[in-house]
């Protein structure tokens, strides 16, 4: 089945009008085509030459598309880049080169970069005392919910298990199975719901944070720079970069707001987080469920082979 397009993308207008374009702008539709999300990089005279057009035909052509001009195009697509849609976020070109071209990259470096300046962007907007009045309440939660969907529900699977290991009642939204209403009834005041909410959200992000609000729960979404609507329902907002140098976003500075917060709340509560980690080193030991520590009880009764 084909995947329906908006009427009004960049994508559905070149198709709407590809048959009757003179060929000199066929050759600039097909670029786009290919790899739209670069005409919110590069200028229209860039695209030209890449198309191997003139800057005339280009604005021909943008203006046959309907749009007043090459700039309401590429206001577009931009806004197509920073929802996170993957057609837009992949490029002819590596990166710092000119659109279609064959510039060598250096991937590694640029992804570090980019790395680099997620993890510092993200870790310098958390305010020291937001981030304490969070832990506060992640600490003294009658109950810890934990939601996200897509991509976002990875995320909220991980945080759920190592919040997990610091204190007790922290469920997994929506479990294997079920609907959302048999989970959400059970919100209730003195609770805390955790909505990771990443970019190219449902709808349900808001709709979920605005009943545990209803419901007396404070809520904390973990999200990224698209984020609006979603935010207004908040009780705390911790915003994580996710830019990368391909079309697959980027979790790592996500990965290290949750490694914070778990941290954070084992050291609030460090005498309650430690007897909780022992007892469940006992029952690892007594189930014999991980190898390291089947390796060190023989090893320390002498019975291991080299």
């Amino acid at each position: 089945m084909t995947q329906r397009q908006d009427p009004h993308s960049l994508e559905a207008r070149i198709h709407e009008h590809y048959d009757a374009l003179p060929p000199a702008e066929k050759r600039l539709g097909d670029l786009l085509l290919s790899f739209p999300g670069d005409i919110a990089t590069y200028s229209a005279g860039e695209l030209a030459q890449a198309a191997g057009t003139s800057r005339a035909a280009a604005s021909r052509f943008f203006q046959r598309l309907g749009y007043r001009d090459f700039n309401e195009a590429r206001q577009q697509a931009r806004e197509a880049k920073r929802w996170g849609s993957p057609v837009y976020l992949s490029s002819a070109s590596p990166s710092g080169g000119q659109p279609g071209s064959t510039q060598a990259s250096q991937p590694i470096a640029d992804h570090l970069a980019q790395e680099r300046d997620n993890l510092t962007l993200t870790l310098e907007s958390i305010r020291p005392d937001r981030l304490r009045d969070a832990v506060d309440a992640l600490a003294h939660a009658r109950r810890v919910h934990v939601a996200g969907f897509r991509n976002s529900h990875m995320l909220a699977s991980y945080l759920q298990r190592q919040l997990q290991i610091v204190r007790p009642d922290v469920a997994l939204l929506p479990r294997a199975g079920q609907t959302l209403a048999e989970d959400l009834v059970d919100i209730a005041e003195g609770d805390v719901l955790v909505m990771v909410g990443m970019r190219r959200r449902v709808a349900l992000v808001s709709r979920i944070l605005e009943i545990a609000r209803r419901q007396g729960a404070r809520t904390l979404l973990l999200t990224d720079p698209s984020a609006a609507e979603p935010t207004q329902n908040a009780t705390w907002a911790f915003v994580c970069e996710v830019r990368s140098q391909s079309l697959f976003d980027s979790y790592s500075a996500a990965m290290s707001v949750m490694n914070l917060l778990c941290s954070s709340l084992f050291h609030h509560e460090l005498h309650q987080g430690q007897e909780r980690l022992k007892r469940i080193e006992t029952l690892h030991d007594d189930l014999e469920e991980l190898d390291a520590l089947s390796w060190l009880t023989q090893r320390n009764s002498g019975t291991t082979t080299s």
